[in-house]
């Protein structure tokens, strides 16, 4: 890295040195540039070591480096991390106005709100930017889009008429592939299913309009070819989950591979759910159950016997004194649905996420009923058993001493061998690893 940033100051001090004062000084300025493809190579590189300092020293070289120098500055757009926020997106916007050709390099894009800059204000700055429509219809590339309204739900209504309609025909642009939406209200059925032709959605506390979800019909729905591969649901209202599930049904060839469900305490959130997962077809391969980590949610009528594709089950649980009847009920529930669906469970990896973990007399008996549910033989294919501590909600001490005690908590799982069992941080740095 040092090596290249000297070659562009060599470069640019070249440059700037004063032209025609010796016949020397014109065959150095006049000398065949660096080919293209090594010119991008070093963008790349540069871009993949994420170091921005240096790729604005890229783009100040020469005309030759500065277009794939701005592809790689500008491929990211994020303005809902930065603050102000407001303030950044207008500079983004000048400079977008001035250039608009860096639009074409825009693969990301995030807009949030109701950070500390919002607090005390009625008004969100996304809601009251007039540009914002003329922005979106500059960024014709956009692949990846947020939109989050942090501080609080935000109908969908009551953003200007403009913003919705640049908004709308975002979301259904062919080469959109991933969209992330956060605290929405009143949301139209009819675009959510729209959002059906992109690989990943994610939805946090999303809730469509109620009387508009009853008017989506059967012949409507099958309008859409479904695309969605990656569902991420969080927060998200039963009517929301059947609008998708109904999308689903719609489909001609389902093509959902994930799906993970944070649930809420809303009636008919576990029948939404269940519906969902019937609809989503026999090629789910990934189901993700992580629960809020202070309060314990029913699985209810979900029953993952279907689901002969299943190879990867991830689970939260949490070890606080409010789930007082431990933290596995609703992991024991969903994995005891598999044995009895066929002779031999089709999963291979299950990861199971631990919060607040702590280490107290009797900790063998709140792990046993899982060790004696993996040891039965419908879960003999079972490869590999994930456990994780989340260190921000477990302390450095009581990390360590569980550490020391889990290797006594699996037994019977271990003892049966063929499985490999994996004790890690969420750093993903393993610090014990049972027998295979």
């Amino acid at each position: 890295m040092k090596t290249l940033k000297a070659l562009l100051l060599k470069r640019r001090s070249s440059a700037s040195s004063t032209p025609g004062t010796t016949a020397r000084m014109v065959v150095v300025m006049t000398q065949p540039t660096l080919p293209s493809e090594l010119i991008e190579a070093i963008i790349e590189e540069v871009g993949a070591k994420d170091d921005i300092t240096t790729l604005k020293q890229c783009a100040l070289v020469s005309k030759d480096f500065v277009y794939e120098a701005q592809k790689v500055l500008f491929r990211k757009i994020d303005l809902d991390r930065r603050l102000p926020r407001k303030k950044y997106y207008q500079r983004f916007h000048r400079l977008l106005s001035a250039s608009p050709h860096i639009g074409e390099y825009v693969r990301e894009l995030h807009l949030g709100d109701g950070g500390e800059e919002d607090f005390g204000t009625d008004e969100s700055w996304i809601t009251t930017a007039k540009s914002l429509p003329a922005t979106l219809q500059l960024l014709p590339r956009v692949e990846d889009f947020s939109l989050s309204f942090n501080a609080e739900l935000t109908s969908w209504k009551s953003l200007p008429a403009d913003l919705r309609s640049s908004l709308s025909a975002l979301f259904r642009r062919p080469a959109l592939q991933r969209v992330a939406l956060e605290f929405i209200t009143r949301f139209p059925p009819q675009l959510l299913m729209a959002l059906g032709q992109v690989r990943t959605l994610s939805l946090s506390c999303v809730e469509v309009d109620a009387l508009g979800a009853v008017a989506v019909d059967a012949e409507y729905r099958a309008r859409w070819t479904m695309r969605l591969e990656n569902l991420f649901l969080r927060g998200t209202s039963p009517a929301t989950i059947r609008v998708i599930a109904g999308a689903l049904a719609g489909a001609r060839t389902p093509t959902l591979r994930r799906l993970a469900l944070t649930p809420t305490f809303e009636e008919g959130f576990a029948d939404a759910a269940s519906e969902l997962i019937t609809r989503s077809g026999e090629d789910l391969e990934t189901l993700e159950w992580l629960p809020s980590i202070h309060f314990s949610a029913s699985s209810g009528t979900i029953n993952l016997a279907l689901l002969q594709q299943l190879r990867t089950l991830r689970f939260s649980v949490s070890f606080r004194k409010s789930h007082v009847h431990g933290p596995f009920p609703e992991v024991l529930r969903l994995l005891d649905a598999l044995t009895g669906a066929a002779p031999r469970s089709p999963v291979t990896h299950i990861e199971i996420d631990c919060h607040c973990v702590r280490v107290q007399s009797g900790i063998g008996a709140v792990w046993r009923p899982l060790d004696e549910m993996l040891a039965r033989a419908a879960f003999a294919g079972l490869a590999e058993l994930r456990v994780r501590m989340c260190t921000t909600t477990t302390s450095a001490g009581e990390r360590a001493c569980f550490v020391e005690a889990f290797q006594d908590l699996l037994p019977l799982l271990e003892s049966r061998g063929g499985t490999r069992i994996v004790l890690e941080t969420r750093t993903d740095l393993p610090v014990w690893c049972g027998k295979e």
